[in-house]
């Protein structure tokens, strides 16, 4: 089983159009925060998908939490946008937090920069952000979360 991780599309809805057409074979997508009425398109635009969705810092008033945890297979799998944990400032929260949860995969956003990182049994995954930042950057990117042999596969793709 696939899943498409993406985060902070900010009103670009055409790069995360672009996404989901280029990745058309996998139908399961986790989406992490600032951008709700972009996946509200793309919920009309691509039906036969399923959507796992967080509220972003720049998502107000949409009733949607700020995090959740869904299992995919045999793992618990936190979705975060991140801010409530700092992860501008440290991941260091975010560790603490996902160990006291419980979960196996913690999937964050809000940093807009891409990140990986496997320690002592925990994923930490930041898909980056649709929108390619200049000043520092980052690549438009999203990410690939591949259970297919079993364990997860988890990277990080360009859009360009």
């Amino acid at each position: 089983m696939k899943w498409i991780v993406i985060s902070d599309t900010h009103g670009f809805y055409s790069e995360l159009y672009k996404i989901l057409e280029k990745e058309s074979n996998i139908k399961n997508v986790i989406f992490l925060g600032d951008g709700i009425n972009d996946i509200r398109k793309a919920k009309l635009d691509f039906p036969d998908h399923r959507f796992e969705v967080v509220a972003g810092n720049c998502d107000m008033a949409n009733g949607l939490l700020p995090m959740n945890i869904i299992k995919i297979g045999d793992y618990k799998v936190l979705m975060t946008h991140g801010d409530g944990f700092d992860v501008k400032t440290s991941r260091l929260g975010l560790r603490r937090g996902a160990i006291n949860m419980g979960v196996d995969i913690v999937l964050y956003g809000h940093t807009h920069k891409q990140y990986y990182e496997y320690l002592d049994g925990l994923y930490i995954f930041c898909p980056g952000s649709v929108k390619p930042d200049v000043s520092t950057g980052y690549s438009a990117s999203y990410g690939i979360m591949d259970f297919s042999e079993g364990y997860p596969n988890i990277y990080n793709c360009e859009i360009y």
